[in-house]
Formats: C-alpha cells, structure tokens, sequence
C-alpha cells in the first residue's frame, strides 16, 4: 500500500510517494534556467533532436552554438521503451488569485473557458471583444500576470519591458488603475491581508483570512498557515510606522535570508498575497504529482507549473491521465472554487 505525506519544506515544496522523494527544493539541474530554444529549431526541434543523437548532418541557418544550445532541453528522454507525459497548469497563479479573492468576473471567465487577456483589454479601451487584436490582447497578458500584487505604475513599465512591450507613463497608469478598477476584489485582496497581518503582530493573535491562519503569536516568526496546511515564516517580525505615501501608516518589516546574508523587508498586502498565492499554486501541484502516482504514472521532474511523467509505450495510461489528475482539486483545496486547467504534450523527450 502506497503512502503519500507532504512535507513542510518552506516554500519550495517537497513530496514523497512511497518513500522516495518526488520533487525537492531546486536542487540538480535546473531545467527553468536552461537556455530557451530558438522559435526556428522549435519548429523542427524533433529533427534536430535525433539529428544530433544519431551523429547526422543537420542543415540549418542558425550556428551550431545556438542549436546545441536550443536542444539542450531535449536531452532529457524517457526511459528506452517509455514515452514522456508532460502537463502545464494554465494560468494557475491568476486562477488561484481569482479564487482567493473571490473576484466573480475572473472566475466565470476561467470556469467558462473566455480569454480573459482579451477581455480586459476590451473593457480598458472600451471596444467590442472582437476588436481586440494581437496587440491589444499581448498587452492584456502582461496585465493580467503583473497587476495581481499591487505594482505601481512605474514598476510595471519595466515589468512590461522584460514581456518586450513598451509603455509610455500614461500607458502604465491606464494599465495598472484600469485593472485594479475592473477586478476591484484584487485590491481588496491585498488590504484585507495587510491588515491581518498588522493585527497579528501588533497583538500576537490569530488571524483567520481568506482559508489562512495568520499566527502572530511567537515574536520570533509570523508564521502563516496555508489552507494545505504548511506555513510561510516570516522572521523577526517588528510593527514600524512609515510616511513614505504621505501620512503615517504602520507596516510590518521583517528579516528576509538569501545567499547574500539578511536585509530588512517591508511586508505589504500585496507581497503576501503573492507569497501565498504561489504556495497555494505550489501545493496544488503537488496535489496533481500525488494524484499521478497514485494513477501509476511515475513521475519525473516539475518545472515551474509542469509536471514531467512517464509510462510505457504499452501502458492504457497517457496525457489525458496526467492532465486529470493535475486538476482533482485535493480536499482542504474545496470551498475555494478552484477552476484548474491543464494542457501538455507526450513524446520522447522533454520540450519547451
């Protein structure tokens, strides 16, 4: 008889499955900090690939350099006699977002399959949703993934360049205001977090928000119980009152660790929606993983919001087995109004 346990590792969450753990904290190789294939070799990225395996001459416009590089990705195959099955959470940290703040408007649009990146471009500019076009809906994107934890204007001007898009300071504003007025249970979001969070430390209490137990008891670390039950810890944190935005406010500040040592950080409403979202995000995820082992597939390697497997080229299990399993929305995760979505591909090896 399998045993599934999650283990409380922090936010790079960590699983066994019949005792072997499935998935750690990042180390190994990193295959979400390989170099990205050229669009040109992903079009013929399964020629290359056994181009190179089989020592065959390979004709193509871009150096050697960028090719080996691009197909560095696919040197990572399934077992001889195996197929890779590999799934994608869509859009999962929005859909949780949406469901965390119970934001009617982006959850309907999930649950019924609209393209929310169109959608809210339409309502910004005030035309039909068939005007929309590539360009507007590319914008939407970057809207939608970056104004979910209370950016300002100015940093979402650079947020949109790394996306490629160029936004002039009205542009930026339009975009960030624009989306804090149509989705306006986001904002609310992060208020309703901070304010959790001000009152747990100031008073060493409880707080019950959104399924989370924001636990200010211990002076040492506030420490926040996700609804998967694991918990954010945030060290040594103080009450300080700050006039950055003109009028004393009270904040949290807290001792943030990294490779580089320990610095002082501010714990705003939006940094703590975004730390639980993703653990939330995480944790589902997770979820999937278990519901996969326990479907018999074995699973191999996560990759941000992937899910790497394999089966046996005879096995009745494929793709559609992992994709199912991906969106069982696991027992604490009820209530919620989770939509989970999930698409992928199975092959050889592994792609991007």
């Amino acid at each position: 008889m399998k045993t599934y346990d999650i283990i409380n590792a922090g936010p790079n969450n960590r699983f066994m499955c019949n005792g072997r753990i499935v998935s750690n904290s990042g180390r190994g190789v990193q295959l979400q900090n390989l170099f990205k294939p050229d669009r040109e070799v992903s079009r013929f990225l399964d020629t290359y690939t056994r181009a190179i395996r089989t020592g065959k001459k390979i004709y193509s416009k871009n150096t050697p350099m960028t090719l080996v590089a691009s197909t560095i990705r696919s040197s990572f195959a399934a077992t001889p006699g195996y197929k890779m099955v590999v799934g994608d959470l869509a859009q999962i940290e929005s859909r949780v977002l949406a469901a965390l703040a119970k934001c009617e408007s982006m959850m309907s649009a999930y649950a019924q399959g609209r393209d929310l990146y169109k959608e809210v471009m339409a309502k910004q500019l005030n035309i039909p949703l068939g005007e929309v076009t590539k360009a507007h809906r590319d914008k939407g994107k970057v809207i939608i993934l970056g104004c979910g934890y209370s950016m300002g204007w100015e940093k979402f001007i650079d947020y949109a360049a790394t996306y490629g898009l160029t936004l002039t300071e009205k542009e930026a504003k339009e975009s960030v205001y624009g989306f804090r007025e149509t989705y306006p249970e986001i904002p609310a979001l992060w208020k309703e977090f901070n304010n959790a969070v001000i009152k747990a430390v100031k008073s060493q209490v409880c707080v019950y928000v959104k399924g989370c137990v924001v636990d200010g008891r211990d002076e040492r670390v506030l420490k926040v119980k996700l609804p998967s039950g694991r918990c954010l810890h945030y060290h040594s944190p103080v009450i300080v009152v700050d006039t950055t935005f003109g009028r004393p406010q009270e904040q949290v500040n807290y001792t943030q660790y990294d490779s580089k040592g320990s610095k002082l950080s501010r714990l705003y409403g939006g940094l703590i929606v975004e730390n639980v979202v993703q653990a939330i995000a995480r944790d589902l995820l997770a979820s999937g993983m278990i519901e996969a082992e326990k479907s018999g597939l074995t699973v191999l390697m996560t990759i941000h919001d992937e899910v790497a497997a394999e089966v046996s080229l005879d096995s009745n299990l494929g793709l559609d087995n992992l994709l199912a399993c991906m969106c069982i929305i696991p027992e604490w995760g009820e209530g919620f109004g989770f939509v989970l979505k999930a698409e992928g591909y199975a092959g050889p090896f592994y792609r991007k």
